[in-house]
């Protein structure tokens, strides 16, 4: 993702220097090196409750195909959803902030709606 944006997006103002920062890199070149290892493979397979993926149809931080990805792969959690938000109705954009309270309740739904079914009568 961030050797894409090295190569071909503009991002904000001091992206690479904060980018830099959060990770502790002085170099650009070593921060893309290291960026490459950056990912979730080998890490969504060994979830074990349940998942939840929510992404916007144009999310242009992080491709739709990303959040697939994570999905397909987390085939040892006991259930997985992976809800799209469409530009139609809103949260579409990166987090959802082109509608966030829209997607925030969906999270908070899904919590209550998935957890609740899993705690024993009584308890």
């Amino acid at each position: 993702m961030q050797r894409r944006r090295l190569e071909r997006e503009h991002p904000v103002p001091h992206y690479w220097d904060h980018v830099k920062w959060v990770w502790g890199y002085d170099d650009l070149d070593e921060f893309i090196a290291f960026a490459d290892t950056i990912h979730l493979d080998g890490v969504v397979e060994r979830i074990t409750v349940p998942f939840l993926i929510v992404h916007g149809e144009n999310d242009r931080q992080i491709p739709l195909e990303y959040a697939q990805r994570s999905y397909d792969l987390a085939d040892n959690a006991p259930s997985r959803d992976l809800r799209i938000f469409t530009r139609e109705e809103g949260g579409a954009e990166h987090v959802g902030l082109d509608h966030f309270p829209q997607v925030s309740t969906y999270i908070a739904d899904w919590v209550s709606d998935t957890f609740a079914a899993r705690v024993p009568a009584g308890s």
